[in-house]
């Protein structure tokens, strides 16, 4: 399996390297900006950086499902599917590098975002107050009554939740796929599609709701740390069980309905 991910890596490369590319090069005009005291510039420069975060970690999702697709139904990857790899290993294989690859990068691209802000909020004088004031707003929008590891477990319980979201959709929409591409082969090519869409939207809103009813409306900023654990344990149980029946059911039609 880790060579079918090397395999994925050399596919990939280019787009990556240009991805990368482009961050030094918004990240040159930064530094140029604020040694030559040119406001503007910095603050283009970091406002690409900021938006790419976003950008690329979509991108990178896309570009793996949108990959998979395309191997499938231009037969392009025939080869893949008889290397002496089950096929489950080959649905597994593509769907960890392309959440790997799209945590990694927006990891970078955050992480530049982040020293850059940093460093210029360092450079200001922001008068003590101001931050203050800032902090009780921050408390009032959210709770009133809301300390700032509160506010902190919080952000990192949403981030973790929205980590497990995209499991699962990457998940359904690799099924989808596979179904598109086997079950639904004979079918007219936007009748296929739609199908598969619709079925993609279905399974991706049920798992939502699921995880939603059982476990997140369960927290909430005063809800305590081990709570908070106990939830997201769970619901990555859950998910996690039901993307496994997923990449089975991938895997299963590959070996007994794909037509390469």
């Amino acid at each position: 399996m880790l060579k079918l991910m090397k395999y994925e890596f050399r596919k990939m490369r280019s787009t990556l390297l240009i991805m990368l590319g482009s961050l030094a090069a918004l990240e040159i005009g930064f530094i140029v900006g604020v040694g030559m005291k040119k406001d503007g510039m910095v603050a283009v420069c970091l406002t690409l950086i900021s938006i790419l975060v976003f950008v690329v970690y979509a991108y990178v999702l896309l570009a793996g499902m949108a990959s998979y697709s395309r191997e499938l139904k231009e037969k392009s990857g025939y080869l893949i599917f008889m290397t002496p790899v089950r096929s489950v290993g080959v649905v597994l294989s593509k769907l960890l590098f392309t959440m790997v690859a799209a945590l990694v990068v927006t990891g970078v691209f955050g992480g530049v975002a982040y020293l850059d802000y940093r460093y210029l909020i360092s450079r200001m004088d922001i008068d003590p107050d101001i931050l203050q004031q800032v902090n009780m707003l921050l408390r009032f929008g959210l709770n009133a009554n809301a300390d700032f590891m509160q506010i902190l477990r919080m952000a990192m319980f949403t981030v973790l939740t929205v980590l497990i979201e995209i499991m699962f959709t990457m998940c359904s929409a690799y099924l989808a796929i596979t179904l598109s591409a086997t079950l639904l082969q004979n079918k007219k090519g936007f009748l296929r599609a739609l199908i598969s869409l619709v079925l993609f939207v279905a399974l991706t809103w049920a798992g939502s709701w699921l995880s939603q009813r059982l476990f997140y409306d369960r927290v909430a900023l005063d809800t305590p740390f081990a709570e908070m654990t106990g939830v997201i344990a769970w619901s990555l149980l859950l998910n996690a069980g039901i993307s496994a029946l997923f990449v089975g059911a991938s895997a299963w039609l590959l070996d007994h309905k794909v037509n390469l």
